[in-house]
């Protein structure tokens, strides 16, 4: 059976995002050291998980390296990836996925949709963002795995993460690893 993993980048003070949606307090931190660890765990998984929200933020962005003939090479490894594993988006608002490689709508409720995609053959399940699909997840007792990158940042307002959920999920700290960059990686397996 397929893992759901839930990778996120946090705040000090717990803020996945910024009240605007903004992560431009995470950017200073992204360094070589980083690439790697995001793209090694990018290479034990083959399908993302996205809301809405973090779809439409994140699909121009991959659009334009996707039709870049020289792109950046110093996260390439990151990119292909990104580029090539299937995205799944869930949403009541849109109706088609479109523009950005290998994209699909979850086609049934959200606890159908994830019991097929963990029955199914491949690698890990991976959310990236996405707080309310993280927290509907979370409530049905779904993911497998938080895998919490805190950076030493706070900032004034933002989008917490769990921030609705009224009863927290039961983890235990399985690793962690702190970079250079000050930002630590902490890993609970839920269960």
């Amino acid at each position: 059976m397929r893992h759901l993993v839930v990778s996120m980048n946090l705040t000090l003070n717990g803020f996945m995002a910024a009240s605007d949606g903004g992560l431009s307090w995470h950017t200073d931190f992204w360094d070589d050291e980083i690439a790697q660890a995001f793209t090694l765990q990018l290479a034990g998984a083959d399908t993302l998980l996205l809301g809405r929200k973090t779809y439409e933020a994140m699909a121009p962005y991959w659009r334009s390296i996707a039709e870049n003939v020289n792109p950046p090479r110093h996260d390439a490894d990151f990119n292909d990836l990104m580029l090539r594993h299937e995205k799944v988006i869930f949403s009541r608002t849109l109706t088609r996925a479109a523009g950005w490689g290998n994209c699909r709508l979850a086609n049934r409720n959200i606890a159908k949709e994830i019991e097929s995609l963990k029955m199914g053959n491949g690698k890990e399940l991976l959310i990236y963002g996405s707080g309310k699909l993280v927290t509907s997840l979370a409530r049905l007792n779904l993911i497998n795995e938080y895998r919490l990158w805190v950076h030493p940042v706070a900032i004034q307002k933002g989008r917490s993460f769990l921030g609705e959920f009224k009863e927290l999920p039961h983890i235990k700290l399985s690793s962690s690893k702190k970079f250079s960059s000050g930002v630590v990686l902490m890993c609970y397996k839920a269960g």
